[in-house]
């Protein structure tokens, strides 16, 4: 029987509280809805779900199932039970028990990862057995648990292979080891398999192989494939002086594929590790040696320290980019010298400045604008005049959502370049789920280390996970995604530091509660734990102010428009200068104004010489004036101009009168002189010709309004919504859909049609058995004919035609339905033998 339509019945078999089970933990099962038992197993076997289903297995469930995998043949229907997989899988301490192996068979199956076939038959002992979903040896890769293709699967690759496996066989049999000679490929990996399954075989070869053959051994467990010099070459048997690399393919025990590269057959392998898939079978996570310990007042005063740093230099940023806009590449990104620009701004460096701009444009603090390029500061956010612990609340809630990596700010990109702030390069989609994963991690390694510890452990304490450590631990629980935890985890620890998420290394009360999904439990923590900030500073003689501690921010920012930081970190020293006062004066304020704030917020009176500087100054200011405009209008017709003020028509030029016979305007010289033309007036160049030197009588165009550019875009990172998530009335109806449907496996009218053919090709693929197979030709004229697979991928079937004698190729939508044929008929032109070696 078919494997889905055998997944087909074992679901429908499942009680209700089964299946919830299921679709609760692969929700894409039914995302959207399936109709009937049978789609419901064909999509459980499509690659996509199945990769998705690995990816939150941990190591021990992924050993067994790959141990699964090896030890049952799909073509032949053999399954595995506990006691096939017992001598596979050995865990560092004792030996698997067979019901420790029948609870992880019996999750995989709740999975639906595996198909349970009916109990093997035989005395006391019958344990339940299983197959494989179809296409999870696909999924799992061509290298499952480390171990290379058989010797069968090698022959079948290529006729250069075929040939090497039987002179290796030949060659074998003359050296007198009990090889029989083969006359093709397919027999000679017969041989060579039932040579190496002899549990006396591996003892006695490694006895005369070359001393170093057993370390070059340990390197090819991780991967069967290696790079090799010459790897065509054919060292004799008994030669003289052999190395480890030409004892082996001497004996047929390395397999070249090209002139570079060699495989470790499967039963190769399988000899080396003494018959075990995973030795250790590591059946829990690992834990930190010998951790080291922080004390949770040292935790949390580095955790503070870090929050109160992050949110002073986000507030400083959005002051320096409200000044000076940051400019962007023309290829995106913010290139490096304009992040040095802004890390000098900020008194940090490159790296620091790079991680700032990424958090503000996540918590759409700042923004592109996309008629100038630019970062600007965005209007209406309202972040400056909230609490601390909410500023936290929502850089924390933005980077949890962020999908960029700003750690790989400044790494390395093929061909020199480097990552800048802000750039496409750093996109990260799967960064969330990881962020999410850690922050979970560190609560369990957390929880573990306490429980593993018991009464010793340090009261008062935490452990401080290295990030080499953090990651190992996060591989055990999804080891697939190992490559990624390598990438991105050390980044992410870091952010994480700046966020008091962690602290001196220790996951901080913030962070497991920001791990649980309650930032704003976070959040009030935060608020308690902060001190007070400050509304008072201490004026010196010498034109500066010194902040003992954390400032409000309404008097942290008035100061900091009034005068120009100098330092890092809270007690910050803050200069008063000219300039300084020239620019809050630029804004509105005035000297008395001024002096006003110093004197209501200063701890001390205002020393003499800030008093004359500021005086001064304000003196000074404004004797002369600017302004921007876009065209000018001029007539000595003043009754003409009141009426052009008075129009309402030409309220979004924004006119304004400089002079009895001067109006200006907001919009440009040009679009000005044809508006007020549309409108009815009759307004003419000042300088003939030249429809850019303003207009003589002027009237009204819709233009720019004013006050300056538009509204920006949204946040330009904004919060995606899992959308793997299901609701109880989703499971609900989905249940009730799949009660209601008429069988477990009619494939008709569903997506299990499709998936079935494929299958049966594949099976035909395998035993190189033909298929009938119904085609639909260009004219929509079904044929039917029988036809030997050859392969299949890309949307095509590749067949032999055993009629014309022929290779073809058939698309795929044009196959209505397939069939195996009789597997005692042989192709039209092979021999029995020939379809069997390949």
């Amino acid at each position: 029987m078919s494997s889905i339509r055998a997944l087909a019945l074992d679901l429908a078999a499942r009680s209700d509280q089964q299946l919830r089970t299921l679709l609760g933990t692969r929700p894409d099962l039914c995302l959207p809805p399936v109709p009937d038992f049978a789609a419901l197993a064909a999509r459980a076997c499509t690659r996509i779900s199945l990769q998705r289903a690995l990816e939150n297995l941990n190591r021990a469930q992924l050993a067994v199932l790959e141990a699964v995998v090896l030890a049952t043949d799909a073509g032949a229907g053999t399954p595995a039970d506990a006691a096939a997989l017992q001598p596979l899988l050995r865990p560092a301490s004792g030996r698997a028990t067979l019901r420790q192996l029948d609870g992880y068979l019996a999750g995989l199956h709740a999975l639906a990862l595996l198909v349970r076939v009916p109990r093997t038959q035989g005395g006391p002992a019958r344990r339940q057995a299983y197959l494989p979903a179809a296409n999870l040896e696909d999924v799992l890769g061509p290298y499952p648990a480390g171990l290379g293709r058989p010797y069968r699967a090698l022959a079948a690759a290529n006729a250069e292979t075929a040939a090497r496996l039987v002179a290796a066989a030949a060659a074998l049999h003359q050296a007198g080891y009990p090889v029989g000679p083969a006359a093709t490929g397919g027999a000679a990996a017969a041989e060579l398999e039932r040579w190496l399954a002899d549990p006396g075989t591996w003892p006695a070869l490694l006895s005369e192989a070359p001393e170093a053959t057993a370390e070059l051994l340990r390197r090819f467990r991780h991967s069967p494939v290696g790079a090799v010099p010459r790897a065509g070459r054919m060292p004799e048997i008994g030669g003289t002086g052999a190395t480890p690399v030409d004892w082996l393919l001497a004996r047929g025990l390395l397999v070249p594929l090209d002139a570079a590269h060699v495989e470790l057959p499967r039963s190769v392998g399988l000899a080396a590790r003494q018959g075990a898939v995973a030795d250790p079978w590591l059946t829990a996570a690992p834990l930190p040696a010998a951790p080291k310990t922080v004390r949770h007042t040292i935790r949390d005063n580095a955790a503070l320290s870090a929050v109160a740093d992050t949110l002073r230099l986000v507030s400083a940023l959005l002051e320096q980019v409200r000044r000076a806009p940051v400019s962007t590449l023309r290829a995106g990104g913010v290139g490096v010298r304009e992040t040095r620009r802004v890390a000098g701004a900020l008194r940090t460096d490159a790296d620091d400045a790079g991680w700032l701009l990424e958090l503000a444009a996540a918590a759409g603090l700042i923004r592109l604008d996309v008629d100038t390029s630019r970062w600007t500061a965005a209007a209406g956010t309202g972040y400056e005049a909230l609490p601390r612990h909410l500023q936290w609340q929502l850089l924390v809630t933005a980077w949890l959502a962020l999908d960029r990596a700003p750690a790989l700010v400044g790494g390395e990109l093929p061909g020199g370049a480097s990552t800048n702030p802000l750039a496409a390069e750093a996109s990260r989609p799967d960064a969330p789920a990881v962020r999410r994963r850690l922050l979970a991690g560190l609560r369990r390694l957390q929880e573990d280390w306490l429980r593993g510890s018991g009464p010793q452990a340090p009261a008062e304490s935490g452990p401080a996970v290295p990030t080499a450590d953090a990651v190992a631990y996060l591989a055990w629980h999804q080891p697939r995604l190992q490559r990624r935890f390598d990438r991105l985890v050390p980044g992410i620890l870091a952010e994480a530091a700046r966020l008091g998420l962690t602290g001196s290394g220790a996951l901080t009360e913030l962070g497991a509660a920001v791990a649980d999904g309650r930032t704003e439990d976070a959040a009030a923590v935060l608020a308690r734990e902060l001190p007070a900030p400050l509304t008072h500073f201490v004026l010196q003689a010498d034109l500066t102010a010194v902040a003992p501690g954390y400032l409000e921010p309404e008097v942290a920012r008035e100061l900091a428009l009034l005068s120009d930081a100098e330092g890092q970190g809270p007690a910050a020293i803050y200069r008063f200068s000219a300039g300084s006062l020239r620019r809050a004066l630029d804004t509105g304020r005035d000297g008395a104004g001024i002096l006003a704030f110093l004197t209501r917020h200063a701890a001390t009176e205002v020393p003499q010489p800030l008093r004359y500087l500021v005086e001064d100054t304000a003196a000074r200011h404004g004797a002369l004036r600017t302004g921007a405009a876009g065209s000018y209008l001029r007539s000595d017709d003043e009754p003409a101009l009141e009426q052009l003020l008075a129009d309402p028509r030409t309220a979004l030029l924004g006119l304004r009168r400089l002079a009895p016979t001067v109006l200006v305007s907001s919009a440009g010289a040009r679009e000005l002189l044809h508006t007020l033309r549309g409108l009815g007036y009759a307004p003419a160049p000042d300088v003939p010709g030249d429809e850019e030197a303003g207009a003589v009588l002027a009237g009204g165009t819709a233009a720019r309004p004013a006050g300056g550019l538009q509204a920006g875009p949204a946040p330009s990172f904004p919060v995606r919504v899992n959308p793997w998530e299901l609701a109880e009335e989703d499971l609900d109806r989905q249940l009730a859909r799949l009660r209601g449907s008429s069988g477990p496996a009619a494939p008709a009218g569903t997506g299990a049609g499709p998936l079935l053919g494929l299958e049966t090709l594949r099976t035909a693929i395998r035993q190189k058995r033909q298929v009938r197979i119904g085609i639909v030709d260009p004219g929509g004229d079904e044929r039917r004919e029988v036809l030997l697979p050859l392969s299949v991928g890309g949307g095509r079937v590749r067949v032999y035609d055993p009629d014309r004698g022929t290779e073809r190729v058939v698309p795929i939508h044009r196959v209505m339905d397939i069939e195996l044929a009789d597997p005692g008929e042989a192709p039209a032109g092979m021999t029995k033998e020939g379809a069997a070696d390949g």
